[in-house]
């Protein structure tokens, strides 16, 4: 009987500990509103290029893929909430972990990212001098034309910040080269394209879709090996 309790006190005991040191993830409306009612430290880990073409109000800047990021991180004050961004929700969440690993209490995660607020039509702030980024970008037009030709086509929506789409980028490619008779396969830019991305209300990236007379085929949100798509391609040959 003892041992039951004492297992039961261990338990009780680490759940506890595991309560407190956790991160918190939070949908847009709900990090929106504790960021307003409950002032603190508001980061956005993305590249300045990301961070210049549309921010949070009052956000700091901070690369998560510069090699000082952790150290800097790092000095932000303990006694007080912090909430993270990124455009999916990926870098900030890790930069939440490193946070919560080192002796933060209240650590709030924008879940889904700034693609998620954009598409609530919660506000942003765009830096006038900011360098656009061209490559790739596609209006709802162009997306319109291309997805009702009667040639199949695939769209692999990425981002250039995104590691998985540029680990992909080269499978891509070589698809491209295979299948160039029968299928049109194209790349969009996510960041280029932010319109287009709201009006599909795209919420993250990698995101691969097969058109054909404006009918969608397939589609696949993350990373995906290259012998399904091919599966997939293959099928529309038959």
């Amino acid at each position: 009987m003892k041992q039951i309790l004492f297992v039961i006190l261990i338990s009780m005991s680490l759940n506890s500990m595991n309560a407190q040191s956790a991160y918190q993830q939070l949908d847009s409306r709900s990090f929106n509103t504790l960021i307003n009612s409950k002032p603190g430290s508001l980061l956005d880990v993305r590249t300045l290029s990301e961070y210049q073409n549309g921010h949070i109000k009052d956000a700091g800047q901070l690369n998560y893929y510069s090699f000082s990021f952790k150290s800097n991180i790092l000095l932000l004050p303990k006694d007080q909430p912090v909430y993270l961004y990124c455009n999916t929700g990926w870098r900030s969440e890790r930069a939440a972990k490193i946070l919560i690993k080192n002796g933060y209490k209240e650590v709030y995660n924008l879940q889904h990212g700034i693609m998620e607020w954009n598409l609530e039509n919660l506000p942003t702030i765009v830096d006038p001098n900011a360098e656009k980024d061209e490559e790739n970008a596609f209006s709802y037009d162009q997306f319109d034309q291309l997805i009702n030709d009667q040639k199949a086509v695939l769209i692999d929506f990425y981002a250039p910040w995104c590691a998985p789409c540029r680990q992909m980028m080269p499978m891509i490619d070589s698809l491209r080269n295979q299948y160039a008779s029968t299928v049109d396969i194209i790349k969009i830019n996510a960041d280029a394209s932010k319109r287009l991305i709201k009006k599909l209300q795209i919420r993250s990236v990698p995101y691969f879709v097969i058109y054909q007379n404006g009918e969608i085929l397939f589609q696949h949100h993350g990373s995906i090996l290259k012998e399904e798509l091919m599966k997939q391609l293959e099928f529309l040959n038959e």
